[in-house]
């Protein structure tokens, strides 16, 4: 058990590469474990609970579920691995996001999306129109970024809604 929660820390630690530099010193200060290179700090943290402890953080503020707030999501940064959009996602696809909308009052609710994508589905041959929203790195080990992705018909009507890693 303990060696399976030091690989998802490691995972975990790993991620956060990519903050930014004043993201990883309020990280560091917060965390016992500020260099997953450091085998000895990585080990005492193991021993001590402390890696346990970071990974069980991350599933709770993983599985947290808040109301979705426009001027919140907005606000988000594109890279951010501690977005709340991931948290929004429930009650977004359950109370706002509906068959009845088009691109242009996703637009207006969501903002600009990230990407617009056309995707070829080989099996049907159908062509896919998404629009793609990130929401942070917290499906699976929380390594890669996921996407509300958005698909759209030729008359720009909402038609699916899922999450994607990428």
């Amino acid at each position: 058990m303990k060696n399976t929660i030091a690989l998802l820390i490691l995972t975990l630690l790993l991620t956060s590469c990519g903050q930014s530099k004043t993201e990883k010193k309020a990280e560091s200060k917060k965390d016992s474990i500020s260099n997953p290179f450091d085998k000895k700090a990585f080990n005492k943290a193991i021993e001590s609970g402390e890696a346990e402890k970071i990974y069980k953080e991350f599933l709770e503020r993983r599985e947290q579920k808040i109301k979705f707030d426009q001027k919140e999501w907005l606000k988000q940064n594109d890279d951010n691995t501690k977005s709340t959009r991931w948290n929004m996602l429930t009650d977004l696809r359950e109370n706002y996001l509906n068959s009845e909308l088009n691109k242009s009052q996703v637009i207006s609710l969501l903002g600009k999306p990230f990407e617009l994508e056309k995707r070829v589905v080989e099996s049907t041959n159908d062509t896919l129109n998404l629009m793609l929203y990130p929401v942070g790195a917290y499906s699976g080990f929380g390594i890669d970024f996921d996407f509300l992705a958005i698909s759209l018909e030729k008359n720009d009507k909402l038609i699916k809604v899922w999450v994607e890693q990428h």
